[in-house]
């Protein structure tokens, strides 16, 4: 499915995970097929069994004893799969993206409220979503609720800020116009030039007679998200007073930069800003779920040694079967919703009514046009349009590359 989606081919992706006869109430496997039928454009589809898999989450929310039982005497595998905070809040974004492609606002609204309940309830800032609290924004203003898009707009500027180290995504200049923007529809002449003089935009006037035209929000999920991988390594137990073998879930290589892109709609070129980086989401999720693994797997590893030895003392061919059987079953898990993008990227652009064609353009180091999603759009007067697309390299077909062609 992966090697499909890293030839640029999305259909053959799909065709392979809706070809395995799988659980469908298996979480993960309800998030990769809601994933592959948005990218080929089948977004009520996707919604359907992205829906599925919210359903089985939140039927999974509280930890089952016998589920934190085996993971602790057999594998971490054994527990049922209900995605890492991320994800989860990431699995309200992607349905609500499929609604905005739809044009069904209000249904794209519910989905945000639910994201906001759960990071709510999580209570915690290394949760907080920027993305998700700007994309609740945008989805505000778009409903004409100017205040509620406000108070969005400036949660989703206080968590990029707060959560620099964490996501390595500066305040986008996209969210910071936003923020001046309304600040000023709505009179609050104070903010608006105070946001100017911390901005460094000084020079910055709300666009004239914006109701005359319309806006075209373009959303790309660009790449893909890490794969992780199994290493197992010994670590001296006290309660032994020996080296176990325990097998821990790793990313083993680093984050390489996600391709740039931009829009060109007529000769006019607006480049794409980064809103999210799921590569790093991902990474730093492992890296705090870590000390529970740990635990998890050096206790199990001494539970595996104590009842090997105990058969081995009355029998060695026992004792062996046994060693045997706990080698094979000390897996990490490596579980993750692999078709997320490595990052999101976002532009806004206003444009007169009427049809426009768009590409949005994937760009090399040396600013060369590897790629283009090439869509028409129409722009309705003080509207907002959507445009959400997810790449993840050039079409390759008998070693020849096609362009993407989504007039949709």
């Amino acid at each position: 499915m992966r090697d499909s989606l890293l030839a640029g081919r999305s259909d053959l992706a799909r065709m392979a995970a809706e070809e395995q006869d799988q659980d469908q109430n298996d979480v993960l496997a309800s998030l990769n097929k809601g994933m592959l039928r948005r990218m080929t454009g089948d977004y009520a589809d996707s919604n359907q069994i992205f829906e599925v898999a919210k359903q089985q989450i939140g039927l999974l929310y509280g930890v089952s004893v016998t589920d934190t039982a085996t993971s602790i005497t057999i594998s971490d595998v054994t527990r049922d799969y209900k995605g890492a905070r991320y994800e989860q809040i990431l699995l309200h974004a992607f349905m609500a993206m499929n609604y905005l492609q739809l044009g069904q606002l209000d249904a794209a609204r519910v989905e945000i409220l639910q994201a906001d309940v759960k990071m709510r309830e999580w209570a915690q800032q290394s949760d907080e979503d920027p993305f998700v609290r700007y994309l609740s924004g945008i989805i505000f203003e778009a409903l004409g609720e100017y205040d509620q898009a406000l108070i969005a707009y400036r949660k989703a500027r206080g968590i990029y800020l707060a959560t620099y180290n964490e996501h390595q995504l500066a305040v986008p200049s996209f969210l910071k116009m936003d923020l001046l923007r309304l600040s000023a529809m709505l009179g609050l002449s104070d903010e608006y030039q105070r946001l100017k003089s911390e901005f460094g935009m000084a020079g910055f006037e709300p666009e004239q007679g914006a109701s005359a035209s319309g806006e075209l929000i373009v959303i790309l999920s660009n790449g893909l998200a890490p794969i992780k991988s199994e290493s197992a390594i010994m670590i001296f137990s006290s309660e032994i007073q020996g080296n176990v073998r325990v097998a821990l879930p790793v990313y083993r290589y680093d984050a390489k930069p996600a391709r740039r892109s931009r829009v060109n709609i007529g000769g006019e070129l607006v480049q794409l800003e980064a809103v999210e980086n799921v590569d790093q989401l991902a990474r730093r999720a492992l890296e705090e779920e870590m000390p529970g693994i740990m635990a998890r797997a050096v206790t199990r590893a001494v539970v595996k040694y104590q009842s090997q030895k105990a058969a081995q003392d009355h029998n060695d061919l026992a004792g062996l079967l046994l060693t045997l059987t706990n080698l094979a079953t000390e897996r990490a898990d490596t579980r993750s919703w692999t078709t997320l993008p490595q990052e999101i990227q976002l532009a806004r652009v206003r444009l007169p009514p009427g049809r426009h064609q768009v590409s949005i353009e994937i760009i090399n180091a040396a600013g060369g046009v590897i790629d283009s999603i090439d869509t028409a759009v129409t722009v309705r007067p003080g509207r907002v349009e959507f445009l959400t697309r997810h790449w993840v390299a050039p079409v390759t077909e008998r070693g020849t590359l096609t362009r993407i062609n989504t007039n949709q």
